[in-house]
């Protein structure tokens, strides 16, 4: 083709004549090879529009002959085309290769294969008048919308990228590069941006597993917010309470006297200390100490109150004292609550009236709690001063008495006998109450366990025996109750409760203070079958017996009829 320019419309018209002409040849060709035989690989070539294999050295041989006579149009047309002759050259071996391998193979006739279709396979001018630009528009057209539907679903099925961190959003891309494809090519082109793979569809989560979760999360809180408020709770009680402590808030006003002896360490004036009621918290008394640093703490008699701060206790530790006087007290079984006082009092220890107001008031400690006093005794707690020698100091206050002898009770009933007190079916009170009645009944501590059986067994049989008929709560009435009484009225109402010759079983209280010996007795009394006894007074010794008539016999033997 020479250099002449030609306009677009001049290409087109050429190259629709082009067209007509190869659709003319193609018609006459058509024609010719209609009962000839051909394989499968030349059907299909041919349905493409394709040359023959056989046809394609024929036609080669006639494009030399019409060069050599000069035909200058074709020689335009070859010069224009002549690249694609190269491909058709290369495709032209290929096919024939193709087609010399199946000779064998049986062959099929186009109207055995298409019939009355082979028409179709005619090209009309318009068809093959067409606009290549139009083409590439309809193939990026239909390239677009692949792309969008595939989009469409990727939207549909894959999360959504916020949903995963951006190492995992990268590890999923697909960089694999894009290659386009021909326009003609059956392969479709493969898509020009990069593509990540489609993870796993997530599981949806039902609401129940949603409400389940939230439900979860505010139970969570609740428990969180109630862990936080106790722990506060707990360290403000806690605060509080080493407040208090420290500076004696709330605490008794009482004077408490005690001896601080030579060469105390400070664990063991923490005892002591403690012991006293003084304290309750020794390890932070001891840490008041090494805050405080006395120089010295003096030994001695010393008074404290229970209010006072820890410091203030640790001054009065660190003054010298003057050295107190004590007075050595013996009380011996069988003093009423009213001889304990007149005896205190007698020796300046203190007041007997402030010792029996403070003496009948609880001290918290651990045995008042099983008492069961009936609320008629006339003194709440008669039988409790146990009998034993105490050293007191003069002018000490009735509050450190009856703390020294609660002390020493307690100490007495020690766990073995409060486990018996338990296995019992009386009370402690009660036990106190019969062990005061033998410790005035019984001529010695070897008889007790026998006076004890008789009052036992009387107990244990009310309906025959309703009174327990001892003639030592006569003498408590006689010589406590009408002594300390406010009036007659009061006399009578306790002589009602107090007299065993009138009153059903035991009297509101005990009627004195007994021993060791007569306690144990109660608990463990002899097992016989005794409902009476009397003494020898001048002797001592001691008659018992089964029957009423036996009895009266014992009583002429005492010398008491």
């Amino acid at each position: 083709m020479d250099n002449k320019e030609l306009s677009l419309e001049e290409i087109l018209a050429e190259g629709s004549e082009n067209a007509s002409e190869i659709n003319s040849n193609a018609s006459d060709d058509l024609s010719d090879i209609k009962d000839r035989k051909l394989s499968l690989e030349e059907v299909i070539a041919l349905n493409k529009g394709e040359t023959l294999p056989s046809d394609k050295s024929v036609a080669a041989g006639e494009d030399v002959s019409e060069n050599d006579s000069g035909q200058t149009d074709d020689n335009n047309l070859f010069e224009s085309h002549v690249n694609n002759e190269d491909i058709n050259t290369a495709e032209t071996q290929n096919d024939q290769d193709t087609y010399e391998s199946s000779n064998n193979k049986d062959y099929l006739t186009v109207d055995d294969i298409l019939g009355d279709d082979l028409q179709d396979l005619k090209l009309s001018e318009d068809d093959l008048d067409y606009d290549i630009k139009d083409d590439q528009d309809a193939s990026e057209k239909a390239y677009a919308d692949n792309v969008d539907s595939e989009e469409a679903a990727d939207e549909e099925l894959i999360d959504d990228p916020q949903d995963f961190s951006k190492e995992e959003y990268d590890d999923e891309i697909d960089d694999t590069p894009t290659v386009v494809m021909p326009q003609n090519s059956e392969k479709k082109p493969v898509r020009s941006r990069p593509r990540r793979k489609k993870p796993a569809p997530r599981k949806k989560k039902s609401s129940k597993q949603k409400n389940s979760r939230f439900n979860g999360s505010i139970f969570g809180g609740i428990i969180l917010t109630c862990i936080i408020l106790t722990v506060s709770v707990v360290l403000s009680l806690t605060a509080i309470s080493v407040a208090t402590e420290y500076y004696g808030i709330g605490k008794s006003e009482n004077d408490v006297i005690f001896k601080i002896p030579e060469g105390a360490d400070n664990d063991k004036i923490a005892d002591l200390l403690y012991e006293n009621g003084i304290i309750k918290n020794k390890t932070l008394f001891k840490l008041a100490l090494k805050i405080e640093k006395p120089q010295t703490i003096f030994p001695g008699d010393i008074t404290l109150k229970p209010s006072m701060g820890y410091a203030a206790v640790i001054e009065e530790l660190a003054t010298m004292r003057e050295k107190m006087e004590t007075v050595t007290i013996t009380f011996t079984e069988g003093m009423n609550l009213l001889d304990v006082a007149n005896l205190l009092e007698k020796n300046k220890v203190c007041k007997a009236d402030d010792f029996l107001f403070e003496f009948n008031k609880d001290q918290g400690f651990d045995f008042e709690k099983d008492l069961g006093v009936s609320k008629d005794a006339f003194y709440k707690m008669e039988g409790y001063f146990f009998p034993e020698t105490y050293n007191f100091y003069v002018n000490d206050t009735a509050y450190n008495v009856t703390k020294l002898v609660r002390t020493q009770f307690q100490s007495t009933m020690n766990a073995d006998l409060m486990r018996q007190v338990k296995e019992s079916k009386f009370s402690l009170n009660q036990i106190i109450t019969l062990a005061s009645i033998v410790q005035m009944e019984a001529g010695s501590e070897a008889e007790m366990p026998k006076v004890a059986s008789v009052f036992v067994n009387r107990m244990n049989d009310q309906t025959t025996y309703p009174n327990l008929q001892s003639d030592t709560t006569t003498k408590y009435i006689d010589n406590v109750i009408k002594k300390k009484a406010i009036d007659q009225s009061s006399v009578d109402f306790y002589t009602s409760v107090y007299d065993t010759y009138t009153c059903r079983g035991l009297p509101a209280s005990p009627i004195c203070n007994p021993g060791l010996a007569a306690i144990k007795a109660v608990l463990n009394p002899a097992k016989t079958d005794y409902y009476y006894f009397c003494n020898n007074l001048t002797t001592g010794e001691t008659f018992f017996a089964r029957t009423l008539e036996e009895h009266n016999a014992n009583l002429k033997k005492a010398g008491l009829a």
